[in-house]
């Protein structure tokens, strides 16, 4: 499983290098992302399309020792992400979706590598807190955007009042599709795991609209409910099931 972690973390390490020389000229005019080593000149473009080949060569060797299932489900990836920093990320909401369906060949690939059938209920909530993350990126990239300047053409295309009945429609669903999948484990100890995650949807839609962190790891690490409450789910989780 190790061995798959790195191989899947090298092949999104290839993604993520290809798409900032995509996006180098976007990404100039970002008040944050300016700061990234392609788009700041850190790292030259030949020293990143160099990185960017080692880091797939190396994904492709590691990824050989495990079923072509597991091939099948990288590349796949690969070729989603490549498609994503050519074309599909300046498609209004397709670029959300690509971002769902890259999260959603992690968790099959996960599952091929350790030859465990994925529950059709992890696929579904993967789905919906896939777009529900996206989603409430793009609200905040829209509204930093209003106040910055213009520095993604495809967010034009987007209406706040529009993103904001799916973040209200996604969080309901998350909620709803977690106590189902809660009800059908058996066992009534995983009820007791349905308000934190009740709470962290809710917190994550606040901090979107008010806080203003869009990004998920930013809200993650920086919002010390959201990681209290993350870190709360997961202990839980462990008790009810290994202990």
């Amino acid at each position: 499983m190790i061995q798959a972690f790195i191989a899947f973390s090298l092949a999104s390490s290839t993604v993520y290098i290809i798409n900032d020389i995509f996006d180098k000229e976007e990404d100039i005019a970002h008040p944050t992302k300016k700061f990234r080593p392609i788009a700041s000149d850190t790292v030259g473009k030949r020293s990143a399309l160099i990185l960017a080949f080692l880091s797939f060569v190396i994904s492709i060797l590691l990824s050989l020792s495990f079923d072509k299932s597991f091939m099948f489900f990288l590349m796949i990836y690969l070729a989603l992400n490549f498609a994503y920093s050519l074309f599909l990320q300046h498609i209004v909401f397709v670029d959300a979706v690509s971002i769902a369906l890259g999260f959603i060949l992690r968790v099959e690939a996960g599952g091929a590598a350790s030859s465990v059938n994925v529950s059709s209920w992890l696929m579904i909530m993967t789905v919906i807190l896939s777009l529900l993350l996206a989603i409430g990126k793009r609200r905040f990239e829209l509204e930093s955007q209003a106040e910055e300047g213009n520095f993604r053409q495809v967010l034009a295309r987007y209406k706040a009042i529009n993103l904001d009945r799916i973040l209200a429609f996604l969080g309901i669903a998350a909620i709803v599709s977690y106590a189902l999948y809660s009800l059908g484990r058996g066992t009534w100890e995983f009820f007791i795991t349905i308000p934190f995650v009740c709470f962290g949807v809710i917190r994550y839609l606040y901090i979107v609209k008010t806080l203003r962190m869009g990004d998920p790891t930013e809200s993650f690490f920086n919002d010390k409910w959201l990681l209290f409450c993350v870190l709360i789910w997961l202990l839980s989780n462990f008790i009810i099931i290994y202990i």
